[in-house]
Order: C-alpha cells, then structure tokens, then sequence
C-alpha cells in the first residue's frame, strides 16, 4: 500500500548556498526502505494555500483525472533523514527555474506539502542501493544526488573502503560528511564529474557503484565503468535523476 500524505513544515534550515533542508511534520504513515528512498513530492498549484492530493488507493489514476488546474505537481525526490513521524527533505537550488525548487525557497513552518512514499509495515520499496559485499564501493553523484549521497555515505561502518566523486555548482557547497568508513571524496565544481570518474586511479578488487544525477552524465561514467573497465552492468546501480532540458512529469 502506498501512504499520501500532507506535510507539514517545522523548520527550513540553509545547508549551503545551493542546499537547502526542509522538515515536515505528519509523515508516521511513510516508511524510509533505504538511504536513497525515493519519493514523490506534491506542491500547489498557483493560487492553491495546499496541494489537492489523490487518495492512496490507485493514487496515480486518481491524480491523473484531476483537472490540469487542480493537479498538483509532482517530482521525485529523497528522504534525506526520517525520525518517526518527522522527515528531512533536501532540496539542490536552481533559483525559481523549477517549480520544488522555488517551493523551498518560500518555504516556511506551517507551509504545506504532499508526499507520497511506501506506507510502514508494508516493506520499503523505491530505493536502489544495494551492495552485495564488496570490497569497495564507488560513490558517484551530482547536486540532485547529494542527499542521497550523503545518507550512503554517512550510513558506511567502519571498515568500508569507499570513493566517492560529487558535482556541486560552487566550492563553497563542499561539505564534510561524518562517516566511519575508509572515504576519499573528489569534489568537482561546476562540470566535470565524468571526466573525475574516468581519469581516476580506482582501488583493486570487487567493486559496487552507486552512479546517480544528470542522465548524460551518468550514461557515460556507465559506459567508462562497463565498457573500458569492463565490470558487471548488473551488479551497480546507475540512475539518471533528471535530464539536461527536460523537466519531470
């Protein structure tokens, strides 16, 4: 069974300059599965105080008969963190460019907004990390992927030897991250992440990469991964958050 529902904002904490960190309260029906548990976010229409959200049952049927001026828009997003009832959304920020972005940019305690996500007791579902014990991993990611890059990283035991390289728009995005595991981090600033995968030096034994962002990017550090070096395209994940002039829906 999937949960909808409406939450509701507590606290809008700056993380960096193009980060931002929304709580919202009211979530105890949602299950977070895993550390890069996707979900859906519903944000109002022009003119709407709230989103109209459809009800669980064929939630999507339901959504798509509403009328093009009621439906809510929707995207996909990470839970960044879940204690109890409380989930932390972590928004990347493009100016007023796209609709989630400029939600949390006005975002404010009390503001609204819909999520839909597996229900608890009914089994996590919608994430994709998944490593089969290897003996190293491979963290790759632009700024749509950071949440979940984070969770990843900060979820590592000690022990876990990993790599990880991630794209944010400006140097002063750059974050430590508390972790126990063995991480070497290579920030790229801007662009360049394909080319930071491609031109590295990589450990030696059995790998496991998460690859997530902008669908090109990730297409091609797949294609170095897979083809030049040759690993399993089925033992990794590889998935593309978005795609450069498209937009979700």
């Amino acid at each position: 069974m999937t949960a909808v529902v409406m939450g509701t904002v507590t606290t809008v904490r700056r993380t960096s300059p193009s980060f931002l960190t929304v709580t919202l309260a009211g979530c105890a029906t949602l299950e977070t599965g895993g550390f890069d548990q996707r979900i859906k976010i519903l944000l109002a229409q022009p003119g709407q105080a709230e989103p109209v959200l459809p009800p669980a049952d064929n939630w999507y049927g339901a959504y798509r008969e509403l009328a093009d001026d009621v439906r809510p828009i929707m995207r996909t997003f990470t839970i960044r963190a879940q204690r109890g009832a409380e989930i932390d959304i972590e928004f990347a920020l493009h100016g007023d460019a796209g609709p989630a972005s400029a939600w949390a940019q006005s975002a404010e305690p009390g503001s609204r907004l819909g999520i839909i996500g597996p229900e608890i007791g009914d089994g996590p579902k919608a994430y994709q990390y998944a490593p089969d014990s290897p003996d190293w991993q491979l963290l790759v990611g632009d700024d749509t992927a950071v949440p979940a890059l984070a969770s990843i990283i900060e979820s590592l035991p000690a022990g876990t030897v990993a790599r990880a390289f991630v794209q944010v728009p400006h140097a002063t995005d750059v974050r430590d991250f508390d972790t126990a595991a063995d991480l070497e981090i290579a920030w790229s600033i801007g662009s360049g992440l394909a080319d930071a995968v491609r031109s590295a030096k990589l450990p030696d034994g059995t790998p496991y990469a998460w690859v997530a962002g902008e669908a090109g990017i990730v297409r091609d550090i797949r294609r170095h991964l897979t083809g030049t070096l040759e690993w399993d395209s089925k033992a990794h994940y590889f998935g593309g958050y978005w795609k450069a002039g498209q937009s979700e829906g």
